[in-house]
């Protein structure tokens, strides 16, 4: 079973443990995730940077229900920020994604009155094969194609402890600015949103 070649789908299916059977990184997942649209949209040139703002190049539809839903909204805003936009309805497209992932049968949505839903990955040997091919990247001799490369980077910043540990960022930091570059103003306004909430969260608490 081929996985879903959208980013946004991809990160979802990365940030799920398998070992203990919950999605991971809940807090930032949102952020993650609608980088990972913006990534996909820039890496397919229907996005581009335009003085550190997100500019509509190709409005045409990617056919892809999450995909499309970013595009039109960049496309009927006036220009803004990407810090912006990856902040933008964060918790919309978790759910929007998770919808995805379960009609395309992905994963099985345990929906529960009081505590959060649970969801259980009924593919498991194609995410496993895929998280391995994302954190292969890393190697020094790698030659992995954009997209890809695109998955460890937003991973990274968006501390997905199922794909890098915090040490492991650590240790590859360099390696992974090398691999930021191509998608600087996304990375770096993943980073700051990631920043920035967490400053929210630990002021308000």
């Amino acid at each position: 079973m081929n996985l879903p070649r959208s980013l946004p789908a991809r990160l979802y299916l990365l940030a799920y443990d398998q070992d203990k059977e919950r999605v991971t990184g809940r807090t930032q997942l949102g952020l993650v995730l609608r980088a990972a649209a913006l990534a996909d949209l820039y890496l397919e040139r229907r996005l581009a940077d335009e003085d550190g703002k997100a500019k509509v190049t190709a409005a045409r539809p990617t056919g892809d229900p999450v995909l499309d839903a970013v595009l039109r909204q960049i496309a009927d805003a006036r220009p803004r920020s990407w810090r912006r936009w990856v902040r933008a309805d964060e918790r919309h497209i978790v759910r929007a994604v998770r919808d995805q992932l379960e009609n395309e049968r992905w994963i099985k949505v345990e929906r529960r009155r009081i505590l959060p839903d649970r969801v259980h990955l009924r593919e498991r040997r194609p995410v496993k094969r895929y998280a391995a091919e994302v954190k292969a990247v890393l190697r020094p001799a790698a030659q992995p194609d954009d997209r890809t490369t695109a998955a460890l980077v937003l991973a990274a910043r968006g501390e997905l402890p199922t794909v890098l540990s915090r040490r492991e960022r650590r240790e590859h930091r360099k390696r992974l600015e090398e691999l930021a570059d191509p998608l600087w103003p996304i990375a770096r306004a993943l980073e700051h949103d990631l920043r920035q909430k967490r400053a929210i969260t630990t002021s308000g608490a």
